[in-house]
Formats: structure tokens, sequence, C-alpha cells
């Protein structure tokens, strides 16, 4: 399980980081006792690796940014912010239980979509059927 129980709320980064193992890629960054930021790359099934920074300002009380590490998005890519960072999901959805690891899993299925963008003429799977 992806998300953190009242009951491990106290022990926070403790979780964050046993969860974050799923993603041995990744790592915690911080400094002074306080983590801000996670870093690390998602490999696809395209044989491409993406370099990832996610940014926890104010976590876990806000979604995290996510941002490419050493690779340029697509300027015409959906499902993006104005300041280059992954949408993920609506800041509405997120969750004070949701984990470093879920944002890395959801990263890992926004790139899966986005080579598919890429690949087929720019229309975002899922979209394909909608007017």
């Amino acid at each position: 399980m992806l998300t953190v129980s009242e009951a491990q709320a106290v022990n926070r980064w403790y979780y964050e980081r046993e969860k974050l193992r799923l993603f041995p890629a990744f790592v915690l960054l911080g400094s002074a006792g306080q983590v801000t930021a996670a870093e690390g790359a998602i490999d696809t099934q395209a044989s491409n690796t993406y370099g990832i920074r996610i940014e926890l300002a104010n976590y876990p009380y806000a979604l995290p940014k996510i941002f490419p590490k050493d690779w340029t998005l697509h300027p015409a890519a959906p499902h993006h912010f104005i300041d280059g960072s992954l949408c993920i999901m609506r800041s509405v959805q997120w969750r004070t239980q949701f984990t470093v690891a879920f944002v890395v899993a959801k990263t890992a299925i926004w790139l899966a979509k986005y080579e598919i963008w890429k690949r087929n003429g720019h229309i975002w799977p899922g979209l394909e059927q909608r007017h």
C-alpha cells in the first residue's frame, strides 16, 4: 500500500523511506532534518529513462510538484502546469495519506501516457474517445 495511516504519520519520514524502497532509483533529499525533495529516474516500457525531481513544499498537505530532470518536456504536451511541472492529478484529489512512492507511481503512469502521446500524433491516451 502506498499510503500512510494516522498511526504511521508520527514517524512519517521513516514510513516514506520504507515505501520509497519500492523505487530504489529514488532518494529523499533535504537538510537540517527537513525533507524537501525526492529525486530519481523512471524507466519506461519503451526503454527510455526520465529523471524526475519531486519538490515537497508544504508536504503532505499540498500536492508535490514533479519536474523533469535532465530532459525537456515537449511544450505542447497536455497535463502539465505553466511552471513546467507535470500534472499527475488535480490538486483537489490530493490526500495527506498519499506518499512520495505514490507520487512516483503516478508519475510513471504519466510518463507512459506521455510516450504514447508523442508516438500517436499528439492524442493523450484516454482522450481519443471524448468529444
